[in-house]
């Protein structure tokens, strides 16, 4: 079912006699797709990138579903235009492959997760569905009121059905997976979207723009001192809706974020260039050296001086 979508497939191989891995091509970074045929229509699909890329599928395909499970990094989708939406850790998401989306994009940098894809015209002839009182046809409704697209987020009942699906022995792998399967359709069958509004995650396109802006500002002003309350007045943004949009975009507060980019920029500059440490410092906000190593020893548990020369080392 993977092969139906136009997503760029570099290489494929067969690793058991139930599951095939698709490398993907495309993106810059690596991304491996595996994937499990549990029902006819349905394929359970494990996730693993190590990219700000996500592939790229043009199939527009009304027919097909995909439910998704973040269990680590996060996904970001623009769509309609207008708004984005982010699927968190933990978070579960159910949308079409027809829905209009902008723009994608692994936001952290890396991303695992399992995904359940549904072809409705061959899922609904599944008897042992009906026998569950899982109906496919009402689920597509529901999501086609709700433009294509719906995020909850984490709860405990999610991550208990979830969870579950990643660690599995291999002997009872299918078997198991058509269990999960089963239970997380009927969990979302027997839940009304409409009761779960204040669950979505979705934000204005203006808004998350502002915050990618300013991250944008902040990594080519590493030696700057920032204010980040004038900062936001500059972007005509809230300070206190900065730290939260930040926060929930890239996973921590804007200040940790500022000071832990800039700590690995320096990494840079003692790997492959001959600057003092005073320089350095200096480069990356710090006037006094030794507020620098001690920052930079919390991080790396060791000093500028000892980073460059175990590198060099190696």
């Amino acid at each position: 079912m993977l092969e139906d979508s136009q997503i760029i497939i570099v290489d494929r191989k067969k690793i058991s006699e139930y599951e095939m891995e698709y490398r993907i091509g495309g993106i810059q970074g690596d991304g491996v797709m595996s994937c499990i045929d549990v029902y006819y229509g349905i394929q359970v699909i494990y996730n693993k990138f190590h990219s700000f890329d996500t592939p790229i599928n043009r199939e527009i395909n009304s027919s097909y579903i995909e439910i998704n499970h973040c269990r680590r990094g996060k996904f970001e989708c623009l769509y309609n235009k207008n708004y984005y939406a982010h699927l968190c850790e933990g978070d579960l998401s159910i949308s079409r492959w027809s829905l209009q989306r902008m723009r994608d994009s692994f936001p952290l940098g890396y991303y695992e997760g399992v995904e359940i894809l549904i072809d409705i015209q061959k899922a609904r002839k599944n008897e042992l569905l009906a026998n569950f009182h899982i109906d496919i046809d009402f689920l597509a409704k529901k999501l086609t009121l709700n433009d294509n697209i719906y995020i909850l987020r984490s709860t405990q009942q999610i991550q208990h059905i979830c969870l579950e699906m990643y660690e599995i022995d291999k002997k009872m792998k299918v078997d198991y997976l058509k269990i999960k399967v089963l239970e997380l359709l009927l969990f979302l069958s027997h839940n009304d979207f409409e009761m779960m509004q204040n669950q979505k995650r979705y934000y204005p396109k203006k808004q998350i723009e502002t915050i990618k802006a300013i991250k944008q500002y902040l990594s080519e002003h590493l030696s700057s001192k920032i204010n980040f309350d004038v900062l936001a007045k500059q972007y005509h943004i809230n300070i206190h809706t900065l730290r939260k949009s930040f926060k929930e975009i890239y996973g921590v507060p804007i200040y940790q974020w500022f000071k832990q980019y800039r700590l690995e920029y320096s990494m840079e500059l003692l790997r492959n260039t001959d600057l003092s440490i005073i320089d350095i410092a200096n480069k990356v906000g710090y006037s006094n050296p030794s507020k620098y190593s001690a920052a930079f020893y919390q991080l790396m548990n060791m000093t500028p001086q000892q980073y460059r020369k175990s590198f060099g080392e190696i």
